[in-house]
């Protein structure tokens, strides 16, 4: 960091700008002043000059110092520090007014000398010294003095191109009577008229227009100024020096407009002259210091002038000679130029070799060209103008299945038999001058080499061939996004170039709505184009054919078809064909008895569609000791012989019988009549259908299982006989002709038992027989709560079956028979 003291009188404070690697923060330092500087004096005109009335009385003000110190603290006194005027003035330590002293009268035109300064006396130098002002010396003169000017003498400086009457300088004079001033101007020498002064302003004024250049003029003005009171009253003069300046209003000039050089050797060693251009300014100083430069990089310009080669010249360029502009450049600010034309005739030399048009010619053939088929033209010249001539490097016009034309530079395929069996053929050609360009020139040959790289071009006659398409089976899973990738196909095109590249795209099948792959037309990368669904519209398996088109023209093309495989996803959950399932059960019946069979079916494949059937008794788990079901095919299995002992439930019309008991006896009470009652068990159980995906999928359904007494009563009809019946003959089949009836007669017999609290109790049994007597006020039950779903196929004929439906009513059955001859 800079270390440089600070100033309070030119800043207050600072700022600093706080720089580190990771930060940066804004510091601000106030300065705190510090009492270092003196006083000084700001009278003005100097020197200190007054006057004195000479019958002045004692504490007439004469004059009043006036001084100023930087420091905020100061504390400025004034003091005489010699007097020469016998005590007849003192100074007012605070305010600086210097005041008469005495009775005594002044004498007229008598100089009374002191000498002042200003100290600041809170700015210590020492224990004895304060800061204060040098020395100043006050005349005061009796009676009257001339005008004082403000300046001891008075300069200016101003440019030739000054404009006229333009202020240039203000020179005023103090009149200590306190009388108007005129003012008066005078030269000293040559100037006269040059400027003049305003009377009352005391402001120079330029008064004809100036020229530095101009030989009658002087660039030093010597004047005098002379201030005079009015009314008869004092004057006073001052010098005054006006200085004119330089202004760069000239441009360069050149002594010739043009310069030429002629028969200069092209091959001339670099740096050396070939000419000199001269250019003068009428400006002085810096205005008429001239630089050079050239608008052309082949030559130089030193500042004398001088013009030497910066590069080789080039006689065959150019038309032989080189133009450009020299310029002349002042010093000035803004400088000024000058410029001349400079045309340098070159003299031409055999020093150059042939240039081919091309380095490298890259003709195409294509595979099938026959003898003398055109393969290119070389082309080269020599800028020395010699005539050139063309071959094979190694000499010859011949090589291999090419010639060349020695003059024209036309390359062929030979005459002969042609079997072009490469992918390119590398030719190297050469060109060789003659020398004839100059007379009695250099006689040297000059040769130059190109290449020739001949690309032998494929015919378009082999179409894409998708080599391993017998092997695509590529499968996707159902579900997958839009844009999974599904294969990645390949096609070989055995052209080359563009005819053997290949690009792919998706052949839409018909009548179909857009494409359900995509393929990368480049990569051959082919990805779905919809979400599959395997249970859906979609099915198992989806065609898609792959198009591979080169690029020849015209263009040819070879298709691939193959199956795409949707695989399964597990994302349908087996359903049970029913809702609930409802079945009776005898009481005698044996064990490994098929009670019912549920059924539940899963439309995803595989695993995912396997169901694995199993069983559960949530309502009372002990249930699951009298059934089983198997995992395969769902049937419910008596596991257990149901017991006539087991507890039984009596109940009617779907209302339980309550059960009141005494030590002595015990008694049924029916809320109804029992007219319409079976005894019987009700099993609760839940089967769970699960596939064999992972994680799997289940499904429950409610199964009821009610116990039935043995049926060992056949129904007894409510008639022996029936009829007669009589029909028309024309009667439509399902008229109902007659209904039939038959009721069941059943009684159950139950055995009571009363026991005693005594120890050991005593018990004694009973039997209880109870025939059932039904009435006809139970409403059909179906045999089950919900039929389907019921498939039928669109082409069933009328009067098809489509579902067996049936229903019961309690103990009775009824049915009605359709009129037919074998009733």
């Amino acid at each position: 960091m800079e270390e440089n003291p600070f100033d309070l009188r030119s800043a207050g404070r600072y700022a600093i700008d706080g720089i580190s690697d990771t930060d940066n923060q804004r510091v601000i330092i106030h300065v705190k002043d510090v009492n270092d500087e003196p006083p000084y004096f700001i009278n003005r005109p100097l020197p200190m000059q007054a006057v004195v009335q000479l019958n002045a009385p004692p504490n007439t003000p004469v004059f009043t110092l006036q001084a100023r110190d930087p420091d905020t603290d100061h504390n400025i006194h004034y003091f005489i520090v010699r007097d020469r005027t016998g005590g007849r003035f003192e100074v007012d330590e605070r305010s600086g007014v210097v005041r008469t002293r005495g009775t005594d009268l002044f004498q007229l035109d008598m100089e009374y000398v002191l000498y002042v300064k200003a100290e600041d006396q809170n700015g210590k130098v020492d224990d004895r010294r304060f800061q204060s002002t040098p020395e100043e010396r006050l005349s005061i003169v009796g009676g009257k003095r001339a005008p004082q000017f403000y300046m001891p003498s008075y300069e200016a400086e101003i440019p030739e191109n000054q404009k006229k009457d333009s202020d240039i300088i203000s020179v005023k004079a103090k009149s200590f009577a306190d009388r108007e001033i005129r003012y008066t101007l005078k030269a000293q020498g040559q100037g006269a008229g040059t400027f003049n002064i305003g009377p009352t302003s005391g402001i120079v004024k330029l008064a004809k227009e100036l020229d530095f250049e101009d030989l009658r003029q002087p660039h030093v003005y010597s004047l005098v100024v002379t201030a005079t009171e009015d009314s008869g009253g004092f004057s006073t003069s001052v010098e005054l020096t006006i200085r004119v300046t330089d202004v760069n209003d000239n441009a360069p000039k050149f002594e010739l407009p043009d310069y030429q050089a002629h028969n200069v050797d092209e091959d001339i060693p670099l740096g050396t002259s070939i000419l000199k251009v001269k250019a003068m300014d009428a400006d002085s100083g810096a205005n008429a210091e001239i630089e050079y430069l050239v608008s052309d990089d082949h030559f130089a310009v030193d500042s004398n002038g001088i013009i030497v080669n910066n590069k080789q010249l080039d006689a065959d360029n150019n038309n032989a000679y080189y133009e450009f502009v020299v310029t002349a450049k002042d010093k000035g600010e803004p400088a000024k130029t000058g410029t001349a034309t400079v045309r340098v005739y070159t003299k031409n030399k055999n020093d150059e070799e042939p240039k081919f048009s091309q380095q490298v010619y890259t003709p195409n053939v294509d595979e099938n060209a026959g003898p003398n088929t055109l393969v290119t033209t070389v082309v080269a010249s020599d800028k020395d103008g010699d005539n050139v001539r063309f071959g094979f490097v190694g000499g010859g016009t011949s090589s291999g299945q090419f010639v060349i034309e020695e003059i024209t530079g036309v390359i062929r395929l030979h005459s002969k038999a042609i079997s072009l069996d490469r992918d390119k053929y590398e030719l190297n050609v050469t060109a060789m001058d003659d020398g004839s360009c100059c007379v009695n020139g250099d006689a040297t040959i000059h040769t130059s080499t190109a290449v020739v790289v001949v690309f032998i071009t494929d015919v378009n006659d082999n179409k894409p061939v998708f080599k391993d398409c017998g092997t695509y089976y590529p499968k996707v899973e159902e579900g997958a996004p839009n844009g999974s990738p599904v294969i990645k196909v390949q096609a070989t095109d055995e052209d080359k170039g563009v005819n053997g590249q290949v690009k792919y795209s998706i052949v839409q099948q018909p009548n179909q709505k857009g494409t359900k792959f995509t393929v990368d037309e480049e990569t051959g990368e082919v990805s779905t184009n919809k979400v599959f669904d395997r249970e859906g519209d979609d099915g198992k398996f989806v065609s898609v054919t792959v198009k591979a088109t080169d690029q020849g023209e015209p263009s040819l093309e070879g298709v691939c078809s193959f199956t795409v495989e949707i695989t399964d996803v597990n994302d349908n959950p087996p359903l049970f064909d029913r809702q609930k399932y409802v079945e009776n059960v005898k009481q005698d019946a044996s064990i490994g008895t098929n009670i019912l069979r549920v059924s539940a079916s899963d439309e995803d494949a595989d695993n995912n569609g396997a169901i694995v059937y199993t069983l559960s008794a949530p309502h009372s788990p002990n249930d699951l000791e009298y059934f089983e079901i198997q995992p395969e095919s769902g049937w419910i299995v008596l596991k257990k012989p149901l017991d006539s002992t087991a507890p039984r439930t009596i109940r009617s019309e779907g209302k339980y019988i309550s059960f009141s008991h005494q030590y002595s006896h015990m008694v049924f009470t029916a809320p109804s009549a029992l007219d319409s009652f079976l005894l019987r068990e009700r099993y609760r159980l839940k089967v769970y259908a699960s596939d064999r995906g992972d994680p799997p999928s289940t499904a429950d359904v409610d199964v009821e299982l009610d116990v039935v007494d043995r049926n060992n009563k056949p129904p007894i009809w409510d008639r022996t006989i029936y009829g007669p019946i009589h029909i028309r003959e024309n009667v439509t089949v399902g008229t109902v002709v007659t209904s039939v009836k038959a009721r069941l007669r059943e009684t159950y017999k139950l055995e009571a038992m009363a026991q005693d609290k005594g120890y050991p109790p005593l018990s004694r049994t009973v039997e209880v027989q109870i025939d059932v007597v039904d009435r006809a006020n139970n409403p059909p039950v179906w045999d089950n709560t919900v039929y389907g779903p019921i498939y039928v196929k669109e082409n069933m004929p009328v009067g098809g079956k489509v579902v067996s439906i049936k229903a019961s009513r309690g103990r009775f059955s009824e049915c009605a028979l359709p009129g037919t001859d074998d009733m």
